[in-house]
């Protein structure tokens, strides 16, 4: 899957950057890191959208805020955003 990025450029999707966006969010919260939970939803969005040949970074944020809206920790969301 591609992903289209903010100034147009296409590249390869990588996990690996939800995860990390979700844990920076998730360090400015008083819950603390909670890795597990950053992985989980990294690996749901990445189901979600497999079926997709290419993505926005708009459409990811989207994912990621209602996956961390259905979690335990929505006080993350506000942080992500």
């Amino acid at each position: 899957m591609q992903v289209i990025k903010r100034d147009g450029r296409v590249v390869e999707f990588n996990k690996e950057r939800i995860i990390d966006a979700v844990t920076k969010s998730m360090a400015q919260t008083v819950g603390g890191v909670d890795i597990d939970l950053a992985n989980k939803i990294a690996n749901s969005v990445e189901k979600q959208l497999e079926d997709k040949n290419q993505v926005s970074v708009y459409e990811i944020q989207d994912v990621v805020e209602k996956k961390l809206m259905g979690s335990s920790r929505k006080e993350v969301a506000q942080s992500y955003i």
